[in-house]
């Protein structure tokens, strides 16, 4: 008997990833649980635990080459069990690394002007094939080297492979979901007068309980089958220097604004490191997005599928509003902007959703129970 490892899967815009390292050697014995490999995604690193007892019968991808998810990486066997040998997998560019490099014939033969083009241009000649008389290289062949440099240069700064990743989630979300936007504010003022200045964990908190009593919006569309979630497991947007990356708060409704205050900024901090777990920033239920700390007011943001709905929070502004008996006083006010998919949820439940999130956030008291 023999179980397959496979490359798992770190995320929705996961298509493929990375061994690292493998921890283990075949012939090694393993147990059910340890950590046998590591792999990485363009977000994070993640252990790869062995599904039972056994030996490690096979690498099948040796370290350094990338994988699609699902897709095996290795087997483990039952010990003094013989298993077929298999052939590893190396990725392309590892292979590429080992090969010879071939130096061209027309080394050394180049014009003097075409010389005086390269150094201008900052162009290395001594691999150009030339196409002058005798292969000598000629001022034409340091032009297209250089501009075959500058595309080159030009498509690897357009998008990273984290960029490409997220590019494929989003352009797959915004093609099949009919997202609706639903806009509200909600009247902040208690909550800062209260000495609370992490909003974003009010809001994660504010979320999950008001996913609780509305619980068509706690879950995923899978198919044509909506499936819910038993807790609320609330992911926060949060922006690195690679790209926007998501951290899990797992069932929020049983942690104080405190408790998620202090995760979100722990899970903040790894994210912009790098070294965010692969399983924190996936099963979430639904996500808040925020963009209020940067000046802007209110945005409709991209459901991340197959979640079935997105808050986007703008800046808490100081607005004028009548008071009881006439009078103008200011308050402090958050733009709130609910998305969801109109293929799980109508107006009228998506509407009463938002209202009971805008509900916690002006009542913080309420939050506390």
């Amino acid at each position: 008997m023999s179980w397959k490892i496979g490359m798992p899967n770190l995320g929705h815009t996961m298509e493929e990833g990375t061994v690292s390292q493998w921890l283990k050697a075949v012939g090694d014995v393993v147990k059910s649980g340890e950590v046998i490999a590591v792999v990485e995604s363009d977000k994070a690193s993640f252990d790869v635990e062995a599904p039972a007892d056994g030996v490690l019968s096979a690498i099948v991808a040796l370290a350094g080459s990338v994988v699609p998810v699902g897709e095996t990486i290795g087997m483990i066997g039952v010990a003094g069990q013989t298993v077929a040998p298999l052939q590893p997998q190396v990725d392309a560019a590892v292979a590429v690394a080992a090969l010879p490099i071939r130096r061209s014939a027309s080394k050394g033969k180049i014009s003097p002007a075409a010389r005086a083009l390269a150094e201008e241009l900052g162009v290395d000649w001594q691999d150009i094939e030339g196409t002058g008389d005798g292969d000598i290289i000629t001022r034409d062949d340091i032009r297209a080297q250089a501009n075959l440099a500058q595309a080159s240069a030009s498509s690897a700064a357009l998008l990273s492979p984290m960029r490409q990743a997220i590019a494929q989630a989003t352009q797959r979300a915004w093609q099949s979901i009919p997202h609706v936007p639903l806009s509200s504010h909600a009247n902040v003022t208690q909550l800062l007068q209260s000495g609370d200045k992490a909003l974003t964990a009010a809001v994660a908190r504010a979320c999950a309980l008001a996913l609780g009593e509305h619980p068509a919006f706690n879950g995923w569309l899978e198919g044509s089958s909506f499936k819910p979630c038993k807790s609320a497991h609330v992911a926060v947007a949060v922006s690195t220097d690679d790209g926007l990356v998501t951290v899990v708060i797992e069932d929020a409704v049983r942690k104080s604004r405190e408790g998620i205050s202090d995760e979100l900024r722990d899970l903040a901090q790894k994210a912009k490191d790098g070294q965010l777990a692969g399983n924190k920033m996936t099963g979430g239920s639904f996500t808040v997005s925020s963009l209020g700390r940067w000046g802007v007011d209110a945005f409709a943001p991209i459901i991340s599928a197959p979640q079935v709905a997105i808050l986007g929070v703008g800046r808490v502004n100081r607005v004028a509003r009548e008071a009881p008996g006439g009078s103008v006083h200011f308050v402090s006010e958050m733009n709130l902007t609910l998305v969801f998919d109109h293929r799980a949820n109508d107006g009228v439940a998506a509407a009463q959703f938002l209202a009971a999130i805008v509900a916690y956030l002006e009542h913080p008291n309420r939050m506390d129970k």
